[in-house]
């Protein structure tokens, strides 16, 4: 299994919990990249937390987050292949469409380990992340995809649909979770007063957008000038033009009733949804988990392009009055009548692990376990 950072961690977390208690399943976790970075809250912690040890840490995010992406990618191929070298696993499982994800892919490939994919055949086209993920498909010999739909484009691709399963978005297991914290420990946590409403706000470059990072964001916090709110920030992944996103959101964060957070963990995140009143920005999350709770999202700029999503995210360009207006109607509960989360009722990890106890790799490392 996988991990590099908050982004994949919460996704995983309900199936390496299952992997790891089932005797039949000898699970082996690579945890690397912005984990292991003071820059982006070392949120390897939040594994310990879970109760998780990991197998192999790779480090190729420093700890001032200013590795470019090219290095981080480079340094990724070569450590996650002898990683591979070294455990000899059945499969690799990873998530996804990051380009340190598509360098492990290669390096998988290099190896001969088969790869067992989730998330593939959805589609953003404002982020060049759109290329790993269809690319990292075109690698895989194992797809578990979140949406009827997204079954049928990768197919599309030439995939043998015998090898394509719809399993759900295993990071809306997480809303099953009994341990979600209260209003007032998450107001603890974060250091202020969650006064309704309640605004998250995760905001990424769009790395294939005509609109430049430092422009979208400053039209993202002069909206959160122009609506009344407790803003909740989560900075930005390590993808390429992040350091004008994150200043611009700290920044931001200096004023009244708001907050910047490096990486709140799976749990705390999941608990602060369940209190939200709206989400913003571009992230998956304001598309997949925001679904599952019925909250309004506010979608950003370009990177979502593309992106199956609920009646509960509406879209507003790159421009302060736009998502202003947006936002306001999105906390008046104007966004249009509830309908089911198109991704899973947050049950996936029981039929990720079942997909796998009945899938017979043509290709293996050698080894044993899941890596």
């Amino acid at each position: 299994m996988l991990t590099t950072g908050r982004q994949d961690w919460g996704i995983l977390r309900s199936t390496c919990l299952r992997l790891r208690d089932d005797p039949d399943w000898r699970l082996i976790l690579i945890v690397g990249g912005m984990h292991l970075s003071r820059h982006f809250g070392r949120t390897a912690s939040e594994l310990v937390a879970d109760g998780f040890v990991a197998d192999e840490s790779l480090a190729w995010v420093d700890d001032a987050g200013s590795t470019p992406a090219l290095e981080q990618a480079g340094q990724a191929l070569s450590a996650i292949g002898h990683a591979l070298e070294r455990w000899g696993p059945e499969a690799v499982l990873m998530v996804g469409d990051r380009f340190e994800t598509a360098a492990a892919a290669i390096a998988a490939a290099l190896r001969r380990v088969p790869i067992v994919h989730l998330h593939g055949g959805e589609e953003t086209a404002g982020s060049i992340d759109n290329a790993f993920r269809h690319a990292i498909t075109q690698l895989a010999e194992l797809h578990l995809v979140s949406h009827e739909l997204h079954k049928r484009r990768v197919v599309s691709m030439g995939i043998d649909p015998r090898k394509v399963y719809v399993v759900g978005a295993p990071g809306l297991d997480n809303l099953n979770r009994p341990d979600l914290p209260s209003r007032s420990e998450l107001s603890e946590r974060l250091g202020i007063g969650l006064d309704a409403p309640v605004v998250v706000v995760t905001l990424h470059p769009a790395t294939a957008s005509s609109v430049p990072a430092a422009v979208e964001a400053a039209a993202l916090c002069s909206a959160m000038d122009a609506v009344d709110a407790t803003y909740v920030i989560t900075l930005p992944n390590a993808d390429p033009g992040h350091a004008e996103t994150r200043e611009a959101l700290l920044t931001a964060a200096r004023k009244p009733r708001r907050v910047a957070v490096e990486a709140l963990g799976s749990r705390f995140y999941w608990g602060l949804l369940k209190v939200a009143d709206a989400m913003m920005g571009n992230s998956s999350s304001a598309i997949i988990e925001s679904s599952a709770l019925g909250v309004p999202a506010v979608n950003v700029g370009d990177r979502q392009k593309g992106r199956l999503r609920g009646a509960n995210v509406i879209d507003a360009p790159a421009e302060a009055t736009a998502i202003a207006s947006v936002l306001r109607t999105a906390l008046a509960g104007r966004l249009g009548e509830a309908q089911e989360c198109p991704f899973g009722d947050g049950h996936s990890a029981a039929s990720i692990v079942e997909t796998l106890r009945a899938w017979r790799p043509t290709a293996a490392g050698g080894g044993s376990g899941v890596a």
